[in-house]
């Protein structure tokens, strides 16, 4: 076997193993949320990786709205690629019981602040300079509420999106 193919062969087995290992193939369990890669892999040549390739769709985006779980949560609102500050009107009420539930990402120097007035909540979350740092609040309503509007309050370098939805049937708290 020449020494050419040699390499390829060992470079493709080295792909193989990582790809399993990164799925968790044959395990019998899941794999971890976070994989980190062993040292020592050899990376095949003229692989470079373009940036559409290398992203993961899913990762959290200033540049689309932040998905909900999809257990009964009705979307009220939602905006992305959104800077400074901004208010947005929530349409609808909320209900004794029920839960509204604010998925924001953030990127930028600085801090996003939001507060929905009507229903008494408020948050800040830190941002960071290229990072885009996911949340999740939810606030269970003791009782009913218009919901009004939500206001975000933001330095110009820090954007953000964000997604409102009404959970009708939240967990029920300790």
């Amino acid at each position: 076997m020449s020494p050419t193919v040699k390499h390829a062969a060992r470079l493709t087995g080295c792909t193989l193993v990582v790809v399993l290992a990164a799925t968790g193939c044959g395990s019998g369990r899941h794999a971890p949320s976070a994989v980190t890669q062993p040292a020592g892999v050899v990376k095949a040549p003229h692989a470079a990786a373009s940036p559409s390739t290398a992203r993961d769709p899913y990762a959290p985006s200033v540049n689309k709205v932040p998905k909900l779980a999809s257990d009964g949560i009705t979307v009220l609102v939602s905006g992305s690629h959104l800077k400074g500050s901004v208010i947005y009107p929530i349409p609808g009420r909320v209900r004794a019981g029920e839960a509204l539930v604010i998925a924001v990402n953030c990127q930028g120097p600085g801090r996003l602040d939001a507060e929905v007035r009507a229903v008494g909540m408020s948050f800040s979350l830190p941002c960071e300079k290229g990072t885009v740092l996911p949340a999740l609040n939810e606030f269970q309503m003791d009782s009913s509420h218009s919901l009004g509007s939500l206001r975000f309050t933001a330095k110009p370098d820090v954007m953000w999106s964000f997604t409102v939805g009404l959970d009708p049937h939240p967990p029920k708290p300790h």
